[in-house]
């Protein structure tokens, strides 16, 4: 006969079940549908990423919304009210760990625990991946954990797995990893590597929520360490104190005593369980909805055109659910020279696609980012590069971009301080034009020659791309179109953002 449930954890399962499958449909719509919620919005642990930027100056993260602050300023309150709260009734990626956590217990009978000095090292790796997070996502102004994201990698499981493994591969082994080995050890990310749950672990010391243990009643039975997704250790404990109790409150349900032996408190006086949940499942909706009446819980961003229309619009600003037809349509150029310039056959790319869907209709690897430059490079503005250190300025309309004249009311800037200045006059759109692929540079005396099958990775240094090829260092930079004086040890890809280039546009110079 199966075992009873008891009323507040099916209330716990129907709450992570629901977020879950929210955070789900979303994510699934995200790729679907244009200006649906990105992974990166629904996240709360966005805020905490572009908190100092934002403080510092009032700008955000690229890819962050002010839905993150939002949803950050929600995990602030619930975590110093009720500690880890949102990691036991709310987190989409605790109840999938959870999901897994329940195969493993069908499948192999039995509960795995890591040996306790193992386990006790292992839970502090949170804390400094929180501070290395926080630190380069700052100094670099990019969301630097997103390629190694689990959460990322699940979300974007809907555009197919090719697609995934393009951008987040990475990401995508460690959410192999982490659900198998939750399957055997249960919250393995939860305990060792979330981030977010190290904040929650640090809110969780002021004392406001606790679950005490009555020990004249205790009949030292230890079925509540036993339950403890967290391994926390409740038998020997007269006040629960440790930071990894995420609140789900299975120690107090699963107690056979009958006698409140374990019971919970909130800010010292004790309360029942189902007031714990209806608390804090209003603190997080209820910060929700005052962010929707304030019209802070964005979580999609103004579109292109409303960004023209408010002349605030930005090289930064495309995306990769932006269409092609929106981008002509607001940056006030031809389509046609816009497929000609991003070197996309017009005839295979509908104007209503997105340019994260366009890799897939010409047959190569397609960024976003090379939609940006090729937007800049018909207006003339400068732009470095999505992890780049220069910022664009925003988008004056093309003929004043064209020809360097000042608009009607503002000052006169050279072309590489071009003002913020409103888009008035859409561009009407002009038909895809027939196979567009520009001629490639000719090569110069001595040119570097790259036999088939070579393929330009991350983690080559110009030294051992040089030795491989037989040829100087200096032919590899001057293939590459890179500055003289960059580093020929250093891995490419960890010198992107101080050099304002992608993989993709090396590979595309090296292939020329």
């Amino acid at each position: 006969m199966a075992k009873k449930i008891e009323k507040i954890q099916l209330a716990r399962r129907i709450s992570l079940g629901v977020f879950f499958v929210a955070f789900t449909v979303l994510t699934i719509l995200h790729q679907k549908v244009q200006n649906m919620p990105s992974v990166d919005s629904l996240d709360p642990f966005g805020g905490i990423e572009t908190l100092f930027k934002y403080i510092a100056g009032g700008e955000l993260v690229k890819k962050i919304m002010p839905s993150n602050l939002v949803l950050l300023a929600a995990i602030i309150i619930l975590g110093v009210v009720l500690s880890r709260f949102f990691c036991g009734w709310i987190c989409a990626f605790g109840a999938l760990q959870g999901m897994f956590g329940w195969i493993g217990k069908k499948l192999f009978k039995k509960r795995r625990v890591v040996p306790e000095k193992l386990d006790r090292a292992l839970r502090w790796i949170k804390y400094p991946l929180l501070a290395g997070i926080v630190y380069f996502t700052w100094t670099t102004g990019t969301l630097i954990i997103r390629p190694y994201d689990p959460l990322a990698a699940y979300a974007h499981l809907s555009a197919g797995i090719a697609s995934v493994w393009a951008e987040f591969a990475v990401g995508l082994i460690i959410l192999v990893v982490v659900l198998v080995l939750s399957t055997l050890y249960e919250r393995a990310f939860c305990k060792y590597l979330c981030p977010l749950g190290a904040v929650n672990s640090i809110l969780g010391r002021i004392p406001l929520f606790r679950i005490k243990r009555d020990s004249t009643t205790c009949i030292s039975c230890s079925k509540c360490d036993r339950v403890c997704p967290m391994n926390v250790d409740v038998s020997n404990a007269k006040t629960i104190t440790s930071p990894e109790c995420i609140g789900c409150m299975e120690c107090v349900t699963s107690c056979p005593t009958k006698k409140d032996t374990l019971y919970t408190t909130l800010a010292g006086k004790k309360v029942k369980t189902s007031t714990i949940v209806i608390v804090g499942l209003a603190i997080y909706l209820g910060a929700l909805g005052i962010g929707a009446l304030t019209g802070k819980l964005d979580f999609v961003g103004p579109s292109l055109k409303e960004q023209a229309t408010s002349g605030t619009l930005k090289i930064e600003d495309i995306r990769g659910s932006s269409t092609w037809a929106e981008l002509a349509e607001s940056f006030n150029v031809s389509l046609t020279e816009l497929y000609k310039t991003a070197n996309v056959d017009g005839t295979k790319v509908p104007p209503d696609t997105k340019l994260k869907d366009t890799g897939a209709l010409i047959g190569r690897t397609f960024e976003a980012d090379e939609a940006r430059l090729a937007v800049a490079t018909l207006l003339g503005i400068p732009y470095s590069g999505e992890n780049g250190t220069t910022p664009s300025a925003s988008v004056q309309p093309v003929e004043a971009a064209q020809t360097g004249e000042a608009v009607q009311g503002a000052p006169a800037v050279p072309e590489k301080a071009v003002e913020p200045t409103k888009v008035t006059k859409p561009s009407t759109l002009a038909e895809p034009a027939a196979s567009v692929v520009p001629a490639a540079p000719a090569a110069s005396e001595g040119a570097l020659v790259v036999p088939d099958g070579f393929v330009l990775e991350g983690t080559m240094t110009i030294k051992d791309i040089a030795a491989a090829l037989n040829v100087s260092e200096a032919k590899i930079i001057e293939k590459l179109q890179l500055p003289a004086d960059i580093s020929v040890t250093t891995p490419l890809r960890d010198m992107k953002d101080q050099y304002g280039y992608t993989m993709t546009t090396l590979k595309e110079r090296f292939a020329q």
